[in-house]
């Protein structure tokens, strides 16, 4: 299965990033690199949603675990009727969603660590990290897949 090693390499390498970044930068840290055009820094994010979203410990928690509830239940049947577009998009959600829900549930945060330095103020506020990433692109590769015709009832109709 490939989509699961897609999703356990996703959740895997993110975890010892945010290991190695919790370990060596201290919390609001900045570092210009990439000709000062990335900033990396480590951001402790209890909230939800570049902290938009304000909720105690335990909601942000429960939230995040019915939402990798639905994504997996979402994967299963893609497993089943889906495209493998569709399936790797939806593991790529999955590590990133197992990710940071396991920061949450072990830390009470997730860590954030990649800013971009770009001329728009909000846009420069807000701190990502690899599953952020990978939840939004994941999302967007499902997104396509369910959009493209099913080739079953196109066969089906001729």
């Amino acid at each position: 299965m490939l989509s699961l090693s897609i999703a356990g390499g996703i959740f895997l390498l993110d975890h010892k990033i945010k290991e190695h970044v919790d370990s060596t930068r201290l919390q609001g840290s900045r570092e210009e690199v990439l000709g000062g055009r990335v900033i990396l820094r480590n951001c402790h994010n209890k909230n939800m949603v570049f902290g938009k979203i304000k909720l105690d410990e335990e909601s942000c928690r429960e939230l995040s675990l019915a939402g990798l509830g639905c994504v997996l239940g979402e994967y299963w049947h893609e497993l089943i009727h889906g495209r493998r577009l569709g399936r790797m998009g939806l593991a790529m959600v999955l590590g990133g969603g197992m990710s940071n829900y396991m920061d949450r549930r072990n830390k009470g945060y997730v860590t954030d660590y990649i800013s971009f330095n770009v001329k728009n103020k909000d846009m420069r506020r807000m701190v990502f990290n690899l599953s952020d990433f990978c939840i939004a692109a994941g999302t967007v590769l499902w997104a396509v897949s369910s959009l493209l015709p099913d080739k079953k009832r196109k066969r089906e109709n001729i």
